[in-house]
C-alpha cells in the first residue's frame, strides 16, 4: 500500500507554462485527504516553491535544492547537506578562470558578489538567452524581473557574505557558451571530488555537496518519518530525478516527456506534463 508519494516539480506537476493545473492540485489534495502523505522533492529553493503550492491550497514537505535540505510544512528545517566553508573559495577561482558569473544560494537567500547592475547584465545576456534555448516557449515579463532582483542580495566580496555565517546551499551559473561550463564542470570534478556536479542539462551549472541528491535526501526522510521505501512512489521527469527514481524497492514513474535514460530506470510510464500526467497516475490511486 502507497503510504508516500515523492514528486518532481518542473516538468512533473508544472506544464510547459510553469504552471500546476487545477486538476493536478486538485488530486494533491485528494490524496492529502485519503492520509496518504505528499513530498515536494524539486530543483527549487523553499520560498519559490512555495508561492506556487500556496496558491493551489497545497501544504506539504518538501526536499529543496535538489536534495540539499528538507523542509516541514510549518516551515522549519529539519535537515540540510551544505558546502563546506573550506571549499568555498576554492571552487569560486574555478568559476573565475572560466569567467562564468555565477550566483550563490544561501540561507540569507540568492546572493552576488558585485553590483546589480553586473546581475542585470548577467541575466540578460546569459540566463535568459540560455533559458530560451532550452524552451522556445521561455518568456519573462518585467515584474518578474523586478522580482528576482529584489529577492537578491549583493556583496563586495565573498569574505562578507561569509561573515555574515549563512550557511552555502549551492552555486550556479547559466550560459550558451556550454564549452565554458563543460570545462568548468570538469575541472570542479577533479579538482574538488567532495562537491557535486549536475549535468541535467548543457546550458546550466549547479555545484552543491555530495550529499545533496534527491535519492540521499529522499532517504534520509523516510528514515527520520519512519517510512518504507516499499510503500513510496516517485514521479519525476529529468535527470536531476534520477536518484530517486533508481532507489531500490520504490514504485518508479516517469513522465511521459522524460528523457529516455529516465524512461528506461522507471517501472511505469504515464502521459506527459501537457497531459496532466502526474494528476493521472493520482487519481489512478485514488
Amino acid at each position: 500500500m502507497i503510504q508516500l508519494i515523492v514528486s518532481d516539480l518542473d516538468g512533473t506537476l508544472l506544464n510547459e507554462k510553469k504552471q500546476m493545473t487545477p486538476r493536478t492540485a486538485d488530486a494533491i489534495r485528494q490524496i492529502q485527504q485519503r492520509g496518504i502523505r505528499f513530498l515536494l522533492n524539486t530543483e527549487r529553493e523553499y520560498f519559490d516553491a512555495k508561492t506556487i503550492l500556496d496558491p493551489m491550497g497545497i501544504q506539504c514537505d518538501m526536499i529543496c535544492s535538489g536534495g540539499a535540505y528538507i523542509v516541514d510544512q510549518e516551515g522549519q528545517t529539519c535537515h540540510a547537506s551544505y558546502i563546506s566553508r573550506d571549499k568555498i573559495e576554492p571552487m569560486l577561482r574555478l568559476f573565475g578562470k572560466y569567467c562564468a558569473f555565477y550566483e550563490i544560494y544561501s540561507t540569507k537567500g540568492r546572493c552576488i558578489l558585485g553590483v546589480q547592475e553586473a546581475y542585470e547584465a548577467y541575466l540578460t545576456g546569459e540566463v535568459f538567452p540560455s533559458m530560451l534555448e532550452e524552451d522556445k516557449n521561455f518568456s519573462m515579463t518585467e515584474e518578474v524581473f523586478d522580482q528576482i532582483l529584489a529577492g537578491t542580495k549583493f556583496y563586495d566580496n565573498i569574505h562578507l557574505l561569509l561573515d555574515e555565517n549563512p550557511e552555502i546551499v549551492k552555486i550556479t551559473s547559466r550560459s550558451n557558451d556550454t564549452w565554458k561550463l563543460e570545462q568548468l564542470r570538469n575541472e570542479i570534478q577533479q579538482m574538488i571530488p567532495e562537491l557535486a556536479v549536475s549535468e541535467d542539462t548543457p546550458y546550466g551549472i549547479e555545484v552543491t555537496a555530495i550529499e545533496a541528491q534527491k535519492g540521499v535526501a529522499l532517504m534520509e526522510y523516510v528514515k527520520r518519518e519512519k517510512l518504507s521505501l516499499r510503500d513510496t512512489l516517485v514521479i519525476g521527469d529529468g535527470l536531476n530525478d534520477y536518484s530517486m527514481l533508481a532507489l531500490p524497492y520504490v514504485r518508479s514513474i516517469a513522465m511521459g516527456n522524460s528523457s529516455w535514460k529516465i524512461k528506461e530506470i522507471c517501472e511505469f510510464q504515464t502521459k506527459t506534463n501537457e497531459e496532466d500526467g502526474a494528476a493521472f497516475v493520482f487519481e489512478k490511486l485514488i
